[in-house]
């Protein structure tokens, strides 16, 4: 039986950058996964002077033509405002829960709550998961975060994406509206790097070059998976 993966991020880009390899890797197992982007990302790193209208659009091809370097075929676009304040939290949350209630995945992949810098991280997870304890889904495989703006100082689950590097940064790299100015790639690579050399300090060598972080996310043990 594949798995069935929900991935749900705030920026088009925010899957890619966080957990890219991990995709990748899950869409060689021929699991089944579908990306949730919550805002439109139009008010993102602009160097080029287009109109917001014009961003949203161009940060969704690119979401849609990183999504397919990666393996992942079904992309949806809640398009909210991309400013934390202005996200109809109530709209993404009926949302999520028709969606989840539909697929009952196996495991839910999201930003974390409280360990993200960036308020729109926060609050998408925060609404994924109030999401899940909602609709009662409970998720076999769990509910995961990954990191962008917030570095986790330990982890649940170190995925190593060796062999998946090339295909994480070239998802990366369809981002070009962002890429642009900031050196996204070059940056999380670096992290990645860093996460499997300093990955366990009594190893005598490393198990990978590269891997990503996930932090586990409690759900209320009252949650029981719906049939």
């Amino acid at each position: 039986m594949s798995q069935n993966v929900l991935i749900v991020s705030a920026h088009p880009d925010d899957m890619e950058i966080g957990m890219g390899g991990t995709v990748a890797k899950l869409a060689e197992a021929k699991a089944m996964m579908t990306s949730v982007v919550v805002t439109n990302g139009g008010r993102a790193s602009n160097p080029f002077g287009w109109t917001e209208q014009r961003m949203v659009e161009v940060r969704r091809e690119e979401a849609l033509r990183a999504a397919g370097v990666l393996g992942v075929k079904d992309v949806l676009f809640f398009d909210e405002p991309d400013a934390a304040d202005e996200i109809n939290a109530t709209a993404v949350k009926q949302k999520l829960t028709k969606l989840l209630a539909r697929l009952q995945p196996t495991e839910v992949y999201t930003l974390h709550e409280e360990l993200d810098r960036h308020p729109a991280h926060r609050l998408v997870g925060k609404l994924v998961k109030d999401s899940l304890v909602e609709t009662g889904v409970a998720p076999s495989g769990g509910l995961w975060a990954y990191e962008v703006w917030g570095l986790f100082t330990m982890w649940d689950r170190l995925e190593y994406i060796d062999a998946a590097v090339a295909r994480k940064t070239l998802a990366i790299a369809e981002h070009r509206s962002q890429v642009a100015t900031i050196p996204y790639g070059e940056g999380v690579l670096g992290l990645n790097r860093w996460r499997a050399v300093f990955a366990d300090p009594r190893a005598s060598a490393t198990s990978g070059m590269y891997a990503e972080a996930f932090l586990r996310v409690a759900l209320s043990p009252s949650i029981i998976r719906r049939s």
